[in-house]
């Protein structure tokens, strides 16, 4: 599902704020110990990922890019956040476990394991309640900590408004301050991954010359 409206970000704000009174309302949460917005990797680049589990664009992608976006991670380079947009009704909920993981992984690794289960789920219409969330984690070993996510949600807001999101699947690619590069279909996303692994191996980053040859779809 792939959303492109002029009145987008207007109701997408709108969402984000119900989602964020929701949130207070829920039961009782653990007071955050980690930022308010997760990112994994290091280097001078960044990429900003804003995707719905439910949309699928973004699953296809998630497939595709998955390793990828990994192995990325892993040899150095490029910061990598993940922003979801709840523009399915679900997508909240999910969004919301996923920030727990987030609060609970230490390393990219899970947090990359729990975001492919929950693209599973939500690709089959798998979970539909908090039970069946918290159950497939746990079954997949994947830990939770739940914590207050209101200010989490308040700074997804503002980077939705700040980079004019308006469909999902959206890669912001952050090179500097003047160079900010930003992609919403499939194929301008492909060419992206490719200007990053590019411009990650011309720094001269020695351990990150298999990027350029990492199967990145064309």
């Amino acid at each position: 599902m792939q959303v492109n409206c002029s009145k987008f970000i207007y109701v997408l704000v709108n969402m984000l704020c119900i989602f964020i009174l929701c949130a207070a309302l829920t039961r009782p949460t653990q007071a955050a110990e980690n930022a308010p917005v997760f990112s994994y990797g290091s280097g001078p680049y960044e990429l900003i990922v804003f995707s719905d589990y439910f949309c699928a664009p973004c699953q296809k992608m998630e497939k595709e890019l998955d390793k990828i976006i990994s192995g990325m991670i892993e040899r150095g380079g490029v910061r990598v956040t993940f922003v979801d947009l709840p523009i399915y009704k679900l997508t909240p909920l999910y969004g919301t476990y996923f920030l727990y993981v987030l609060n609970a992984a230490p390393t990219y690794a899970e947090a990359l394991r729990a975001r492919r289960l929950l693209f599973e789920k939500a690709s089959r219409i798998g979970a539909i309640t908090d039970k069946h969330l918290e159950t497939a984690l746990q079954a997949a070993n994947i830990p939770v900590k739940p914590y207050d996510i209101k200010q989490s949600l308040v700074r997804y807001k503002d980077m939705i408004r700040k980079y004019k999101i308006r469909s999902t699947p959206t890669f912001v690619f952050i090179y500097s301050s003047t160079d900010i590069r930003k992609y919403s279909k499939s194929e301008a996303i492909r060419k992206g991954m490719v200007e990053l692994a590019k411009s990650i191996e011309e720094r001269g980053n020695n351990s990150c010359k298999s990027c350029n040859s990492m199967d990145i779809p064309r």
